[in-house]
């Protein structure tokens, strides 16, 4: 009898795929648009008018709050808006303003403009001009102006306007906005408010917060009296607008455990929103992808030399003669030794006596972000194989494949389903010995503190396509075309006491050792994408100069190395 097996489901090329599918659009119920999997285009259709832009910064605006808040003002725009609740903002150093604040108007990351937290001490905005400079190089009699109750946004992000002033609060960071858009020749006003994210700091970023509820419904407000003007300008019919609202970063607030997804969606820090809207956009709204399938009970919590030791059935099983094999195994790490997610050689499963050069044996082990496959035979020959980088905190696959192809033996890392790397291992020899198969740590180099589950051990290599189907699913279904080579599976989630049953055909049942035994439930993605991958499905800061300056039609250059992309209402 087999643990829970989910359906099966496509591998990763769906785990980045946004879940959006074509509603209807009534009364005030928000519809999105497939987003077909196609390449950025970095081009707007723009028929008529002169194009003109409003940009509008509120600091501190959590993405989920202005979604549940059902601000008027912001909502009004939806229906002709390309629009996410789930975009984000720099990871690595919030809760400072500067890093973002750069990101939203170069277009550029902070490896690039160098402006790390709010430390402008290394910024290279010579080497990556700001929009405003962007713009008035290829349209020199452009009106630009930019108003701010912030000295550091003054002084560091406002070069190239025709008029930057620092002003006292947003009361006045919103007249001198309105004065300015009502102006006949303008071309693009920034109006920069701080409210919300002062608000923040003192009382709590969530709608639950009363003084935050009411800095964003100010800020709504204060969205709409800008909106009243714009639509007050004479020739606004022919006139050609972009409005851009963006939150430049979210705000720390705890949130409940059922919404931790252990991705970057679940840091409130990071979760902003974003709205382009134009009267020619329709409706598309960008949701978070799909981030796979949830692995939920009870885990063995691997720490403290709490390790599995097949105490049943034969051991010679698991050893790597000369024929074909693969290991599989899933692994969630837990913070390390140095507070971060990098260890230092901690076993996950092996075969092998102690962690030697000189041992006859196979072990899968973590080193830095990654893991690592090593072994040595009876040939005299020891070397290993990298594998990928694993994501933080949420399950990842791993699966070393026993490859023969012409005469010659091979070991192949995947990650994910994905091939890492390939290594001749011929003149290794027969990795053989009579040791137990143990899962998790040995008595000589530590442990790391992590999860290990749905071990499995095939006497065949698995093809890669039969690899990506099934390595981020759970269990085995005995429709599996390979069922009849499975020679090993471990479930671990569910076990009780000291013993981890194996439910492959041998009974090779291994019993639980250690200091501390403990199960912990846990209910995380399988294979969810990495931080990088995931920002890349939803807007992020440095799109918006793009966006802006492929609306007022200004050529991108390959040599300005811009990191946005622009979005589209198809």
């Amino acid at each position: 009898m087999h643990y829970t097996i989910h359906k099966k489901t496509t591998y990763l090329s769906a785990l980045l795929v946004v879940a959006a599918g074509t509603l209807i659009l009534s009364c005030n119920q928000e519809f999105s648009k497939v987003i077909p999997e196609t390449e950025p285009v970095d081009s707007v259709e723009v028929a008529f008018g002169s194009p003109r832009v409003l940009y509008i910064i509120a600091d501190g605006a959590r993405g989920k709050s202005v979604r549940e808040g059902e601000f008027t003002h912001i909502h009004s725009l939806l229906p002709n808006s390309i629009y996410s609740w789930e975009s984000l903002s720099d990871e690595e150093t919030s809760p400072q303003n500067g890093t973002n604040w750069a990101d939203l108007l170069t277009g550029v990351q902070k490896n690039k403009h160098g402006v790390v937290g709010d430390d402008y001490s290394n910024a290279q905005l010579d080497d990556f001009p700001l929009v405003f400079e962007r713009i008035k190089e290829n349209l020199p009699q452009s009106n630009l102006q930019v108003y701010t109750s912030s000295q550091a946004f003054h002084d560091h992000l406002t070069t190239g306007a025709d008029i930057r002033e620092l002003v006292e609060g947003d009361g006045a960071v919103q007249a001198a906005a309105a004065t300015a858009l009502a102006e006949d020749d303008i071309t693009m006003v920034t109006a920069h408010y701080t409210d919300v994210d002062a608000a923040g700091r003192a009382h709590g970023y969530d709608l639950s917060v009363p003084e935050y509820r009411t800095a964003l419904t100010e800020f709504d407000n204060r969205v709409g009296e800008l909106l009243d003007v714009l639509r007050s300008r004479p020739n606004y019919g022919a006139e050609n607008w972009l409005i851009v609202i963006k939150s430049s970063k979210g705000g720390d607030y705890e949130i409940p455990e059922w919404e931790n997804d252990n991705t970057i969606f679940s840091n409130p820090e990071v979760n902003t929103f974003t709205i382009f809207y134009s009267n020619r956009y329709t409706t598309r709204i960008i949701n978070k992808p799909f981030l796979g399938i949830r692995f939920q009970g009870d885990f063995v919590h691997f720490r403290d030399q709490v390790r599995g030791e097949v105490t049943a059935g034969n051991n010679d099983f698991y050893n790597l003669d000369n024929s074909a094999f693969t290991i599989e195994l899933k692994i969630k790490k837990n913070p390390g030794p140095d507070n971060n997610f990098e260890y230092r050689y901690p076993a996950l499963l092996s075969k092998r006596n102690r962690w030697s050069w000189d041992d006859v044996g196979w072990t899968i082990f973590l080193e830095g972000r990654g893991w690592q496959f090593n072994a040595r035979g009876l040939g005299g020959n020891v070397g290993q194989t990298n594998g990928g980088n694993l994501a933080n905190a949420t399950w990842n696959s791993i699966a070393v494949v026993g490859v023969i192809r012409d005469g010659q033996r091979y070991v192949r890392t995947y990650t994910n389903g994905q091939f890492n790397n390939e290594v001749n291992i011929t003149n290794y020899g027969s990795i053989t010995n009579d040791l137990p198969l143990i899962l998790g740590a040995r008595d000589d180099n530590g442990q790391a503190d992590c999860y290990i589950a749905d071990v499995r051990f095939w006497k065949v290599a698995l093809p890669e396509d039969v690899l990506q189907q099934y390595s981020c699913e759970t269990g085995v279904p005995e429709d599996h075309p390979y069922y009849d080579f499975l020679a090993g599976l471990w479930p671990v989630v569910g076990s009780e006491g000291n013993e981890i049953k194996d439910e492959g055909p041998f009974g090779s049942h291994m019993t639980l050792s250690g200091d501390n035994i403990a199960r912990d439930a846990l209910a995380d993605y399988v294979c969810a994408p990495s931080s990088e991958d995931l920002g890349e499905t939803v807007p992020s800061n440095v799109d918006v100069p793009v966006q802006i300056m492929t609306w007022l039609k200004i050529p991108r250059q390959e040599n300005w190395q811009l990191d946005g992309r622009v979005w589209l209402d198809q």
